[in-house]
């Protein structure tokens, strides 16, 4: 791929200098709109060489697919050779996932995960597999190489070691772990001298190879509820970098102790460490190590922070690149330096074409278009992927919403929606999409909410439905206000447990128009991440009508999961929702339950 180096990184310092909705034409940004996304979910990552790296990724739909780069990540390919010979080797079971896949030499390689009594073994580099029979049925957690010999440990709490590079599989005996305190992660030094950490909190180590196994002390974990007969906090992950030195990380924290496990230190991860870039490092003994950060040049090793996240989600390439999976995909890095990031993408064509415009959400979240055509870009700028096309063009501006909800106007005025960042498009059919349209492109003084006539216009009304659905919880309700010029009307209905009707009542057309500004208000706050997820969805629909204004009438249909802090009457629902986290639909609960609490006093 040809890019024009310097351009990206001078456009990144002028965006990065404006406000988050700015749109900047970039006269000088040329991208080579041949590369696409290949619509593939990554899914791990592992390098079978320093010059090839394996991607099992799925599509909608889709078995496991074989993606291949032999460039770094930079570009990728589906291996169809690889993926039919995968797809042969599942084929017998449903319900399977690889969620490892180590390589013990470039030909022979291991592939684990909820696949039954068996790990898939291949001798050929992918070309074939053999399903290798285990004495045990776990949803392997974890897969551990040192030299020739394997380990590997997961959900049944039994350790199973191969000393012949996955021919052949012993349980060991020995375990310390069972189907309660399973065995979370692995980590070796040598052949016979490995750490092992449970869910339930505890640390083992070994000198034989697995055989036996000796607890050592572990890191004291805040409990994770103030409840004395709730579970302790688990450990997740271990990484050794010498027989002194090591890593432990879990629910309540991170530690490193520096002889041997006899006492730990808390290790709260650092602000600088966020931004910061995986590295290549070697340990004393020469192990090959993921670091956050250049580990090497002098560091003494108990200075070296070791990535501590899942193991096939990073893939070392020789002495000084990382491939690593994240939120937006897969990032590169190359000399402690971010050299990519994004889905896995194809080649490109090596044709430049100048952007007509660019806007930015965030750092890893710019779009850009040219005619009909918007790339995006997880990287500030540096590289750059085609993603979908708008149906009208030429374009005048994006704007973000929260998530991956953007607008865009056309030339004509016209404004359109995505709500998968860019990639699908369609005529904007809220009302509320102008007045947000407005708000984020920074064209305030156009900023209308469509039901300012209700409050300004008589007579008026507003009428909103609501409810929650979800697997533990149901909730409808309907509240109206109608305000006339000197009065108001208010009427609504609900049911939690039971039935409860707020009857029809007049009520001061002041106290109507406070219940009208807290429903709009709820309505058209900006809604930011909530953090979290849930199965029950909060649903409200607002209904209003009035004599004059930009809309007379209308409905609003909002809806989000229902995990955010919400009061509703005499009940209550948490969740562990971001402290500053908004969803509209989550604000008119809000206020209707507020209003039937009032009412019932």
């Amino acid at each position: 791929m040809r890019h024009v180096s310097w351009m990206p990184v001078v456009l990144a310092a002028l965006l990065l200098a404006l406000p988050a909705s700015s749109q900047v034409p970039p006269p000088l940004t040329w991208v080579d709109l041949g590369v696409r996304e290949l619509g593939l979910r990554a899914q791990l990552v592992s390098s079978r060489t320093d010059e090839d790296v394996w991607l099992i990724a799925s599509g909608r739909g889709s078995s496991s697919q074989v993606l291949r780069s032999a460039d770094a990540g930079r570009s990728w390919q589906v291996d169809t050779k690889a993926s039919r010979a995968l797809e042969r080797a599942l084929i017998a079971s449903s319900h399977v996932t690889i969620d490892h896949l180590v390589w013990v030499t470039p030909e022979i390689g291991i592939a684990a995960g909820y696949l039954g009594a068996r790990v898939l073994r291949t001798t050929d580099a992918g070309l074939s597999w053999q399903a290798i029979p285990l004495t045990d049925n776990p949803w392997v957690y974890e897969v551990e190489r040192a030299g020739k010999r394997v380990w590997l440990c997961g959900s049944s709490g039994h350790i199973l070691r191969s000393d012949d590079a996955g021919a052949s599989w012993q349980e060991l005996k020995g375990s310390p772990f069972n189907s309660d305190d399973r065995c979370m992660e692995m980590s070796f030094l040598s052949p016979e001298s490995g750490w092992a950490v449970g869910m339930h909190g505890s640390l083992w180590a070994t000198e034989d190879g697995g055989t036996s196994w000796q607890r050592l002390s572990a890191p004291e974990q805040a409990p994770l509820r103030d409840d004395p007969s709730s579970l302790p906090p688990e450990l997740r992950h271990v990484v050794r970098l010498t027989a002194l030195v090591a890593w432990v990380q879990g629910s309540g924290g991170r530690f490193l102790t520096t002889d041997g496990g006899k006492t730990w230190h808390s290790k709260p991860t650092a602000q600088s460490e966020k931004d910061a870039v995986l590295a290549v490092s070697r340990t004393p003994g020469g192990q090959q190590v993921v670091t956050v950060g250049p580990a090497g040049d002098g560091v003494p090793v108990e200075q070296w922070v070791p990535f501590l996240g899942e193991s096939e989600g990073v893939a070392p390439l020789g002495e000084n690149t990382v491939v690593a999976l994240g939120q937006r995909g897969l990032s590169t890095f190359v000399s402690g330096q971010l050299l990519r990031a994004g889905p896995p993408v194809g080649k490109g064509s090596d044709v430049l074409t100048p952007l007509e415009g660019i806007a930015r959400k965030a750092p890893d979240a710019w779009l850009g278009w040219v005619g009909e055509q918007i790339v995006a870009s997880h990287d500030e700028g540096r590289t750059w992927f085609r993603v979908g096309r708008v149906p009208q063009s030429p374009l005048r501006a994006l704007a973000f919403l929260k998530e991956d909800t953007v607008l865009a106007e056309s030339g004509a005025g016209t404004l359109l929606r995505s709500d998968d960042f860019g990639r699908t498009w369609a005529p904007s059919t809220s009302p509320l999409d102008a007045y947000d349209f407005a708000l984020a492109s920074g064209r305030t003084a156009s900023a209308e909410s469509p039901f300012d006539c209700v409050l300004t216009t008589s007579p008026a009304s507003m009428k909103v439905r609501f409810d929650i659905q979800g697997c533990f919880d149901s909730y409808t309700g309907v509240i109206s206000v109608k305000l006339s010029p000197d009065r108001a009307e208010l009427s609504g209905e609900r049911t939690v447990e039971k039935p409860f009707e707020l009857e029809r009542r007049t009520i001061s057309r002041g106290e109507g128009e406070r219940i009208v500004r807290e429903l709009v208000a709820a309505a058209t706050r900006q809604e930011t991440p909530l953090g979290c997820d849930s199965t029950t969805w909060y649903t409200a629909t607002i209904e209003w009508s009035c004599p004059s204004g930009r809309i007379k009438k209308g409905t609003v249909e909002l809806r989000a999961p229902g995990c955010g802090a919400l009061t509703r009457g005499t009940a209550t629902t948490t969740g562990s929702a971001a402290p500053d986290g908004y969803a509209r639909a989550l604000g008119i609960h809000q206020v209707t339950s507020e209003v039937f609490a009032g009412a019932s006093h």
